[in-house]
């Protein structure tokens, strides 16, 4: 072979493969396969799901609805029927679906929460649970009905006057005053008695020394401290009394308790 002429071979090969790695490097590695696009049944059926939830929530929407602007109605009828709340209550129709219950004319809980005032200007927290509400003749009727007063110890102890002050302490009420000029704690336990708060001493201390919680001045205080419940609404009949930190409560429960038209 003649070297001469082999020498001008051995470039062109060498250019050409020169040529074909640059071009290789030019257009760069290979893709892998680009996945396949969802076919038109798959998309067709994306879009009958979202519809159909959709269309699902629409009467959810309307049943809410419709239960919000029977619980403002109620709440309303409510206010123009109880002189002592200061405002109108919040009322809760529970049970789903609203509408359904409303067709029927059956409820099965019906709960109100709102604030009163009583006949010496107390504050009252108000909370009312009605059970298994129904329509009657005569408007509705709850099979049983269970409430709670709350009454504030800062507003029962403005009522004693300056420097008396009520504190609740383990289920039990802590009376403190000046006597003489020293602190007088009377602790006491809550009782019910009818329709009648009483306070029974259990502890009594004077400037921090233990004294007897029996005596007589002590007896005539608390007595003088007792405090009868004010009638309550729907007949709710008073069945126990509680008291923690901030609060003194009554507790009360009716049976077949018969209410107003509140359609």
């Amino acid at each position: 072979m003649n070297h001469r002429t082999a020498r001008p071979d051995a470039r062109a090969k060498g250019a050409v493969r020169g040529g074909a790695v640059r071009g290789a490097a030019a257009r760069g590695p290979r893709r892998p396969d680009r996945p396949a696009r969802p076919d038109r049944p798959r998309r067709t059926r994306r879009w009958v799901l979202a519809g159909a939830c959709a269309l699902l929530a629409v009467p959810v929407l309307a049943d809410r609805v419709a239960a919000g602007v029977a619980e403002d109605r109620m709440a309303d009828r409510i206010a123009a029927r109880q002189s002592a709340l200061v405002a109108a209550p919040d009322v809760s129709i529970d049970g789903f679906p609203f509408l359904w219950n409303a067709a029927a004319g059956s409820y099965p809980e019906v709960e109100v929460e709102g604030r009163a005032r009583t006949d010496d200007g107390l504050p009252v927290t108000a909370s009312l649970d009605l059970r298994e509400v129904s329509r009657t003749a005569g408007g509705y009727a709850a099979a049983t009905a269970r409430g709670r007063f709350e009454v504030p110890l800062d507003a029962l102890a403005a009522k004693r006057g300056a420097g008396f002050r009520l504190t609740g302490r383990d289920g039990r009420l802590e009376i403190t005053r000046s006597f003489m000029g020293v602190p007088l704690v009377v602790t006491a336990e809550l009782k019910l008695s009818g329709d009648t708060v009483t306070l029974e001493p259990a502890a009594a201390s004077l400037a921090g020394r233990s004294i007897d919680p029996a005596n007589p001045q002590i007896a005539a205080a608390l007595r003088a401290a007792e405090r009868k419940i004010p009638e309550l609404p729907l007949g709710l009949v008073p069945s126990g009394i509680s008291v923690d930190g901030s609060a003194v409560t009554v507790h009360a429960e009716a049976r077949e308790v018969a209410l107003a038209d509140t359609a």
